[in-house]
């Protein structure tokens, strides 16, 4: 009898032009309920607290014991108070604070941040206060009482305040800290600027009682005639109701209704002009119920691999690419706004790139739309870096809240074919491989439409009669379905031979990337000398060369992305007539000039 009823079903569906949901797609629906951010803040009814915000630095860390979310006035002469946030330091929001004024260039602990709003409370309307990222940490306290806390610094995150706000005036307080420990992501070691404060937007978003929370609209895997969907009510009617999905170019237009829990899920046949670097389109997608609306601009595309293949839309593609950090070198700061993007994409446009890794973590929203609408295929990770202790289960459960926070945010662009689980962890550290492949199981289990890698590193060079082969033994290579090899020959060791007669066999039967390679060089030096100590930019030039010849004995070699674009800050750098506080392996200096390499990557890419 069951399976009569099961069969009938699918009868049914497929009259209604509905697919039903098959296992694979039910494991989607495991993540949608979790209490992640909504999606797409931008399109919402917003108040934007971004602005000055009054500052107090607490290198003591006594704020928390002291009480200094619990702001009171006077009650007369003789009633002595010792806290005023206003009257001396002010930082803009979205912004970190070590760039704002010399004396926190360094400073690492805990930063108090306090802004005065005024609103006019709507009944029947719920209340969230969003923020893109607070990095690292932050505690949230409203009008004088602790509201929520957090932990990471480059993933969006929210607090209801339904009930919390009043109508007139309102105080909101973020203590800050940019501290980290073995057991933070990332950990004490890591290799860029450790900037801190409320680095992106912050929004008091208003939306009905039952909204639209979370959804997610893709094509299926490797089915480019099939779109899945899944979208996620919240509030206290969300049983029951009927969901509207339209996508007026295309004259897509469906029904669907939520279930107990208010989610509501079906594939549909569909069809689309597919999005991909040469033709980045995107539709205007409308998700709607009887109280709620939220437009998105939606891309659609497959990705898969097929042996060493890496397949967009079907067809192979090669990966033209280049690592960028968040942050505009010139003036040593985070990057944060929608011009910063533009800026950094623009130069990766100049380079040649069709794709970007966005290292070492999960960058602004800003950067990944900007990003998808250029036409750039992405690679997005989370800090998981070197030294972490992988073995501790409190480090395993902050990285896969970061996974699910980050695949969260932008599941729905089209643009990241690659979620990234780590950065060159060291396979003999304890727990490491166990942790990892739980990090890959938690996203295939949150997104089955994209691939899943890491940037390995430890690489060697094996002599094998007249050539040398780079091959890597680990194990994390066959739970991945793209490989990330970083290897910098002729940097941190020399090249064994001519470059022409170095091969690579790392990885065979899965698609390659070398996700970092290159050299350092201040720009302008151009000592015409071969000595990796010169620093000049004649070595780095050599070096590129020789990667490239190299390149060319790597038969499943899918793609490259040098490191890095820009110059950047990295505090740990040692060399003081060199580097000063700065990685200089940038193809760009931070005022902006092209080293000599920039010129190698850009014709091969060409090429």
């Amino acid at each position: 009898m069951k399976d009569k009823l099961l069969f009938v079903g699918l009868v049914f569906a497929l009259l209604l032009n509905i697919t039903p949901l098959f296992s694979k797609d039910l494991k989607l629906l495991q993540n949608i309920t979790g209490d992640y951010a909504m999606q797409n803040v931008m399109e919402r009814n917003c108040l934007s607290l971004n602005g000055e915000w009054d500052v107090m630095v607490d290198p003591s860390m006594l704020g928390e014991k002291k009480k200094w979310w619990k702001i009171r006035t006077p009650k007369n002469n003789h009633d002595f108070l010792e806290l005023k946030y206003e009257g001396n330091y002010r930082l803009k929001v979205p912004g970190d604070w070590n760039h704002q004024y010399p004396e926190f260039f360094y400073y690492r602990g805990n930063m108090w941040y306090k802004r005065n709003f005024t609103y006019k409370v709507e009944s029947g309307r719920r209340l969230f206060l969003h923020f893109g990222a607070v990095s690292q940490h932050c505690s949230v306290y409203l009008n004088g009482e602790p509201i929520g806390k957090h932990e990471g610094g480059y993933t969006p995150f929210q607090i209801e305040v339904t009930g919390k706000i009043k109508t007139g005036k309102n105080y909101l307080i973020v203590r800050v800290d940019n501290c980290v420990t073995e057991k933070t992501i990332p950990a004490l070691q890591f290799d860029w600027c450790n900037y801190g404060g409320i680095t992106r937007d912050v929004n008091l978003v208003s939306v009905p009682e039952t909204y639209i929370r979370d959804y997610f609209v893709q094509l299926c895997q490797d089915d480019e005639k099939h779109l899945q969907v899944h979208i996620r009510l919240d509030g206290p009617s969300c049983a029951g109701r009927n969901v509207t999905l339209s996508i007026p170019e295309a004259g897509f237009k469906k029904n669907i209704t939520t279930d107990a829990s208010g989610i509501a899920s079906a594939v549909f046949k569909s069809k689309f002009e597919l999005w991909s670097p040469e033709n980045p389109k995107l539709y205007e997608v409308n998700i709607s119920t009887a109280s709620d609306t939220v437009a998105d601009r939606i891309g659609f595309r497959t990705v898969r691999v097929q042996g060493e293949d890496i397949l967009l839309n079907g067809k192979p593609v090669f990966l033209s690419g280049i690592n960028i950090h968040e942050e505009i070198a010139s003036v040593r700061r985070r990057a944060c706004t929608p011009a910063d993007a533009r800026y950094l994409l623009g130069e990766a446009k100049s380079l040649g790139c069709n794709f970007v890794r966005l290292a070492h973590y999960p960058q602004n929203e800003y950067m990944v739309r900007l990003a998808e609408e250029m036409g750039f295929l992405m690679w997005e990770e989370i800090p998981v870096w070197q030294n972490i202790s992988l073995n501790d289960l409190d480090v395993r459960r902050r990285g896969e809240t970061m996974l699910n926070e980050m695949i969260s945010r932008d599941k729905n662009r089209c643009g990241i074919i690659i979620w990234s689980v780590s950065n060159e962890t060291f396979p003999s550290a304890k727990g490491r491989l166990e942790a990892l492949v739980c990090f890959v199981n938690t996203v295939r289990n949150h997104d089955n439409t994209r691939l899943v890698s890491s940037a390995l590193h430890g690489a060697k060079a094996v002599k094998d009669g007249d050539r040398y082969v780079m091959r890597l033994d680990d194990p994390l290579i066959e739970h991945l379905d793209v490989v990330g090899n970083n290897k910098y020959m002729g940097w941190y060791e020399p090249f064994p031979c001519d470059g022409k007669n170095l091969h690579w066999e790392i990885g065979l039967g899965k698609p390659l990337i070398m996700s970092e390679f290159g050299a350092e060089a201040v720009y302008g030096n151009d000592i015409d000398t071969l000595s990796v100590n010169s620093w000049s930019e004649t070595y780095m030039e050599w070096v590129y060369k020789e990667d490239i010849k190299s390149f060319s004995n790597a038969r499943n070699l899918r793609g490259t992305s040098p490191w890095i674009l820009f110059d950047f800050l990295s505090p740990g750098r040692s060399n003081s007539l060199y580097q000063n506080g700065w990685n200089l392996k940038g193809l760009i200096s931070p005022e902006g000039n092209r080293k000599k390499a920039w010129y190698i990557m850009h014709d091969y890419y060409g090429k």
